[in-house]
């Protein structure tokens, strides 16, 4: 064989050596497939919901999840619901627009042996196995307490409802109603309807021309409080009505920034809660103890505490994004591992194709 080949072999061997035992192992199925069926991935909190969920599975690298988004329509999500089933998941996500019609395709897959995660919102049907998500019964509850603290309990409310036939929107406003029976002073004297939105609300205009001494406005997000604050300032009463939102999240225009620049007086926190099914899912599928009811907790975010809620929030999406460049660090690395092990095989490959001389 060719001196040179000699020469190189003992050389290349040890290398391919450590390289081959070194090695990543090669790119795996998943071992488990979770499928996700959100009514929605419009608006700001929505989004959250599916960060917190990539931010759990990035420390969960063998499973994959597969989202359709609804679009807003129960027709819709019942037959992406069975559309996920059909392609062979191990475990179904569920966030239903409205809790009746999109029951059936979740029965469904429950029945089929398929584990079954409602997230934020119910269906109608007891066939599920855990449930994540606040109690909006006790997010409109904490509401009406906050009210009756903010306004002596003695005043005339306006109610911003969510979209109809969703449970958050009952729930809250049941919540609400019952918090407020404690408080014979304080009245709701008109309701809105909103869609979960920032849009223009001209209902809410009326309302409050209608009921000149309106003093507090209970909406059901952030984002319909932020449309109050906009028909307040419009019609001179920005300084006068007390805006009460519910998701605190953060971000521009989102519940701490409208609480730290004055826009909404409080927001009553509201987890979007994907962490936290996502961690369910796990125990689910990993045969470990978990729980079928997970109650996210609430608090009222306010002047007294919205900068310590904003610190907090800073510090995670700082971690999150150390993570985030560590693991891109750790791509890079096994790039450029597999392109050196790729020289080196044709390399050997070439050596050993040398001609032999006598």
């Amino acid at each position: 064989m060719n001196r040179l080949v000699f020469f190189f072999l003992p050389y290349l061997w040890p290398a391919l050596a450590l390289l081959t035992g070194c090695a990543p192992s090669e790119s795996q199925q998943p071992t488990y497939r979770i499928g996700f069926s959100q009514c929605s991935t419009a608006g700001p909190w929505r989004q959250a919901m599916l960060d917190g969920m990539k931010r759990e599975l990035s420390f969960h690298p063998d499973v994959e999840l597969r989202m359709l988004d609804a679009h807003d329509n129960s027709q819709v999500q019942q037959q992406q619901i069975r559309e996920l089933v059909r392609g062979g998941i191990d475990l179904l996500i569920v966030s239903p627009y409205e809790a009746g019609p999109v029951a059936p395709a979740v029965e469904e897959a429950f029945r089929r042996g398929v584990p079954v995660v409602l997230l934020d919102r119910r269906t109608t049907s007891p066939h599920y196995t855990a449930y994540v998500g606040g109690d909006n019964l006790e997010v409109g509850q904490t509401a009406a307490r906050y009210a009756a603290r903010l306004l002596n309990r003695h005043g005339d409310i306006i109610e911003i409802l969510g979209t109809p036939g969703s449970s958050a929107t009952s729930e809250r406003h049941q919540g609400f109603a019952q918090g407020l029976q404690q408080y014979p002073n304080l009245r709701v004297v008109s309701q809105v309807t909103g869609d979960w939105t920032e849009k223009k609300l001209p209902a809410l205009t009326k309302a409050l021309q209608a009921h000149p001494g309106v003093a507090l406005i209970f909406a059901h997000n952030d984002g319909m409080g932020r449309a109050a604050y906009e028909a307040c300032q419009q019609l001179g009463l920005a300084q006068k009505v007390k805006i009460i939102g519910v998701d605190g999240l953060a971000g521009k225009n989102e519940g701490l920034d409208l609480v730290q620049r004055g826009l909404e007086t409080a927001s009553v926190l509201y987890s979007p809660g994907g962490e936290d099914a996502i961690r369910t899912a796990l125990s689910i599928l990993h045969k470990q103890p978990y729980k079928r009811e997970n109650t996210l907790g609430t608090i009222v975010i306010d002047s007294t505490n919205v900068r310590t809620m904003q610190q907090q929030t800073d510090k995670m999406l700082t971690q999150q994004e150390d993570i985030e460049r560590q693991q891109g660090l750790l791509q890079r690395l096994q790039a450029t591992y597999a392109s050196q092990q790729t020289i080196l095989y044709g390399l050997l490959a070439t050596l050993l194709g040398l001609p032999c001389w006598g």
